[in-house]
């Protein structure tokens, strides 16, 4: 948590000067809470009503001591917008007598589990979801149990796509949580560059101009400080599974270059892979058209 307190007392007090970046009418869409603490509150008492830990309320509230007082007031920040779900899918069929075997196969080792119908480029898929989970750790947890159990083709999905866990709709202050703070930052019309290291930029944001939230952005591992966001094509596939579609397209010096996407309700994820076939040029999210 210490790689968050410089850039945050940066982001908070750019805050209550009333100078963020924004773009409007200065609200996100994705907006945190403030709450005033009441008498006989503490800070374990606030940590369990809202789901987050002691040592991320002092952090985002630049706290150094437990101690809080009645009438002081603390940001409680807004996690669940950037929360992705992770699905445990116990196998894919096109018929669905199959996917109904796999299920009553599961039942019968004690594992509850249901048929889910996804169409994926017209065609219908039945696929046997074997619960779902806020936490990555229990996802893995029940996919490793499925694979004890002789099911081999159990994966994970994130049902809610994001980069890095911020997504469509996320607002600038968590992007900048979640990436870092830029060493600088450029601003046309709408969209903002954010610069990180090299001469690229790591991110770029582009802004939904009635509410201010994030309504696309493009991220460049390369320039990237971060090592949280995938950086080759194994790693994009173990973390967001299979894709709905990949395709290739003329990248630079009329090379092919392959991008894999993902969709999901009104969201497209691009991820384009290099030339060599396994270094991630870009991750590209937005709404779907």
């Amino acid at each position: 948590m210490n790689r968050f307190k410089r850039f945050l007392q940066v982001v908070m007090s750019t805050v209550l000067m009333g100078s963020v970046f924004y773009f409007g009418n200065g609200k996100a869409a994705a907006e945190d809470i403030y709450i005033t603490i009441k008498k006989g509150d503490t800070l374990y008492s606030i940590s369990k009503k809202y789901n987050i830990s002691i040592e991320d309320l002092k952090t985002y509230n630049q706290l150094t001591s437990n101690k809080i007082i009645a009438g002081q007031e603390l940001m409680i920040p807004d996690f669940e917008q950037t929360k992705p779900l992770y699905v445990v899918v116990a196998g894919s069929f096109s018929k669905k007598a199959n996917a109904d075997k796999r299920v009553t196969f599961l039942k019968k080792k004690g594992i509850e589990a249901v048929v889910v119908k996804k169409v994926i480029n017209g065609k219908s898929l039945y696929r046997v979801q074997a619960g779902a989970f806020s936490s990555k750790s229990k996802a893995e947890k029940m996919k490793k149990k499925l694979k004890t159990n002789g099911i081999k083709d159990a994966f994970l999905l994130t049902e809610k796509l994001h980069i890095n866990g911020i997504t469509v709709g996320s607002s600038y202050i968590q992007l900048v949580q979640k990436f870092g703070q830029p060493s600088k930052t450029e601003d046309d019309k709408n969209t903002r560059s954010l610069y990180y290291r090299n001469d690229g930029a790591g991110v770029r944001v582009t802004f939904n101009a009635a509410n201010d939230s994030i309504e696309q952005f493009q991220v460049y591992p390369e320039f990237l400080k971060t090592a949280s966001v995938p950086t080759e094509k194994s790693q994009i596939l173990k973390l967001y599974g299979n894709p709905n579609e990949v395709k290739m397209v003329t990248c630079y010096e009329s090379a092919k270059c392959e991008q894999i996407i993902y969709k999901f309700n009104n969201d497209k994820l691009i991820v384009q892979i290099d030339r060599d076939g396994k270094t991630v040029q870009y991750l590209d999210l937005r709404k779907s058209k």
